[in-house]
């Protein structure tokens, strides 16, 4: 019989939560202040567990939502709020804000929920032979893919709008791939085949760094590159983690990113 007063093994949704936001202050620190590449210090590099954990905590959220759609509608308002946020750096005297998909991660996340929300209705209509609701679907899943990129491609005044409220899917940071690894994970909900997903990513993205080797030519550059690899890094955290939530304070985590990254900003344009 388990105590009562026993410790739970393993790390729960929220520790996992204030690690991911140790190693992504990490990493910004040096891209903010030490104004470094990715590579190009060890703080970085540690700073390549952040996006996968994130990644990892989303999918595992959206397992127990009851409504994926609201889920993917808060991360996407965040989305927007951050970006509006990084407009302001120009104040700063840098031009931090390239194209704002490039720039949240959590449009990455968006688009992850979406798909899975897209791909979960598809499997239980076509068991349930609806095949009304089930091209409904396959419509959605190729508008959310397809509008993005039309309106990029057709370019206007309204480009930078187009780049914070319909993030460019083939844009988003760490790539589209970042999304289909979100997706496995969501599908494969056993530890080891969750283990062997992060394994084959990590040794793809440095086994397409090491084929492109440092061409631009090819598209996902963001993914394809030697340093991305140290995302295999986030292993032993994925095999720690137990499935409890833990304590909630979502807003909390909301905030900390956009202010984090604003603080540092000005805290780096202060050592101009």
């Amino acid at each position: 019989m388990i105590k009562e007063n026993s410790i739970e093994k393993g790390i729960n949704s929220f520790q996992l939560k204030l690690l991911g936001i140790f190693f992504m202050t990490l990493d910004h620190v040096g891209m903010y202040i030490l104004n470094s590449g990715i590579g190009s210090h060890p703080i970085r590099i540690i700073g390549r567990i952040a996006a996968p954990l994130f990644l990892y905590v989303v999918v595992n959220s959206s397992q127990h939502k009851k409504s994926k759609l609201k889920f993917a509608l808060r991360l996407y308002i965040a989305h927007i709020l951050i970006c509006l946020l990084t407009l302001l750096s120009s104040t700063f005297g840098r031009d931090w804000f390239l194209t704002s998909d490039q720039f949240s991660i959590l449009s990455t996340f968006v688009y992850t929920v979406l798909y899975i929300w897209v791909i979960e209705n598809i499997i239980n209509f076509k068991k349930e032979n609806d095949k009304r609701k089930l091209f409904m679907y396959l419509i959605i899943g190729i508008i959310i893919t397809l509008l993005p990129i039309i309106l990029i491609i057709l370019k206007s005044q309204f480009e930078t709008i187009y780049a914070i409220f319909i993030p460019n899917v083939l844009t988003v940071p760490y790539s589209p791939i970042f999304i289909l690894m979100g997706i496995c994970w969501y599908f494969i909900k056993e530890k080891k085949g969750q283990i062997i997903i992060l394994l084959f990513f990590s040794f793809f993205a440095l086994i397409g760094a090491y084929i492109m080797n440092g061409s631009t030519i090819l598209i996902f550059t963001d993914f394809f590159n030697m340093n991305q690899f140290w995302m295999i890094l986030f292993l032993p955290l994925l095999y720690l983690y137990n499935g409890k939530k833990g304590k909630s304070m979502k807003y909390f985590f909301y905030i900390y990113y956009p202010v984090h990254i604003f603080v540092l900003m000005f805290i780096g344009n202060q050592l101009l």
